[in-house]
């Protein structure tokens, strides 16, 4: 079901893959790495340093095209706005030194990320940012503001605000006794944000509230993602490191629909971005699957991915259709239902592109 097309050597380690999912721009993508070293201070003591490199490409007649790199901290997670925002396409990049950034593409014909705004998530320097995601999942006109949920290490989530003036932090909730892997919006509901942390619990807020709306201990290990679905309204996914994927319908949050083993610590769910079916799943140690979750109470592994000899991080799927594809020469057989996507691992800094043939 898998076929690779190309791979990439990141040279650092690689964790995530975001494709942009704007009109005119879906052949473009990016990939973030994250990288310990250590260097001697003077007075001989080691010194942790968290670098990073992103690589932002387009596929064109083909081929796998590198437009630009840039280096900084460790990239931990990055996420496209799905609509223009002011007419601008933006990317929000959270890293290891606790900053959240936002990139716009500039440049129709030689695309380049230049950095517009960027602001200390929390006042502590020794918080690392960890996940990102924007209010909205589905092509909304959101005019010139929207809101962006950051968790970090602190187990801390934060929602800010960006406009044309710049990016207000609205509220902090202090939710996790640890490490808050991952947190997102209800693409539905945008008062709505789950929360995911290394203390096992799965929580939802409403932004408006202090309190939390729910607290879940189903999972039991680490909450590592949490995705809503932007084609089925109610429709919720999380994974954690206890390798299940758990399927959720938002109206009834106190048990999930469905538990699937997916064989390995669950790091990243993506929806299929046309039809809301089907789930892209990085399993660190386990490779990467396809989940076909049309129904939700019996998900099934269509296929796993296991070209990777490294940690599976980083997976999205590409926003162009089959059509698309095949005007790319990335596939030649129309009558096919194709989709394209990306994924990388961490210590063999692993960038793979690959096709996924739904008619096999």
């Amino acid at each position: 079901m898998f076929n690779t097309l190309e791979s990439f050597d990141t040279k650092l380690s690689a964790d995530s893959v975001e494709w942009c999912p704007i009109e005119n721009f879906r052949d473009v993508f990016v990939c973030g790495t994250y990288q310990l070293t250590e260097a001697d201070t003077d007075d001989e003591q080691e010194l942790t340093q968290r670098l990073g490199k992103i690589y932002l490409f387009r596929v064109q007649n083909g081929r796998l095209n590198l437009l630009h790199s840039y280096e900084g901290a460790a990239v931990l997670d990055m996420k496209w706005a799905h609509t223009r925002i002011c007419n601008k396409i933006l990317l929000g990049i959270v890293t290891s030194k606790g900053i959240l950034e936002i990139h716009e593409l500039v440049d129709e014909w030689n695309p380049s990320l230049e950095l517009i705004k960027k602001v200390q998530v929390e006042d502590s320097e020794n918080s690392l940012s960890l996940s990102l995601d924007w209010s909205m999942g589905n092509a909304f006109d959101y005019n010139c503001e929207v809101n962006i949920v950051v968790s970090t290490s602190l187990g801390s989530i934060c929602v800010f605000r960006l406009t044309n003036e710049g990016v207000e932090k609205l509220r902090t909730f202090e939710c996790h006794e640890y490490e808050a892997w991952i947190s997102a919006f209800d693409y539905w509901d945008s008062n709505i944000i789950y929360s995911g942390a290394d203390d096992c619990k799965f929580k939802s807020f409403d932004i408006r509230v202090d309190t939390p709306l729910m607290m879940s201990k189903t999972h039991w290990a680490g909450v590592t993602s949490i995705h809503c679905n932007p084609r089925q309204q109610r429709s919720l996914a999380s994974g954690s490191y206890d390798e299940y994927l758990r399927l959720w319908d938002t109206r009834k949050m106190r048990f999930p629909l469905s538990e699937t083993n997916l064989f390995g610590g669950v790091w990243r769910l993506k929806w299929n971005p046309f039809d809301g079916k089907h789930l892209l799943a990085a399993c660190m140690y386990g490779g990467f699957r396809i989940v076909d979750c049309e129904n939700f109470e019996r998900p099934q592994i269509l296929a796993e991915y296991n070209e990777h000899s490294s940690i599976s991080y980083g997976c999205d799927w590409s926003f162009l259709n089959s059509e698309e594809l095949a005007q790319r020469e990335l596939h030649y057989d129309l009558d096919r239902q194709v989709a394209l996507v990306g994924t990388c691992s961490f210590y063999d800094h692993l960038l793979n592109l690959s096709i996924i043939d739904f008619s096999q």
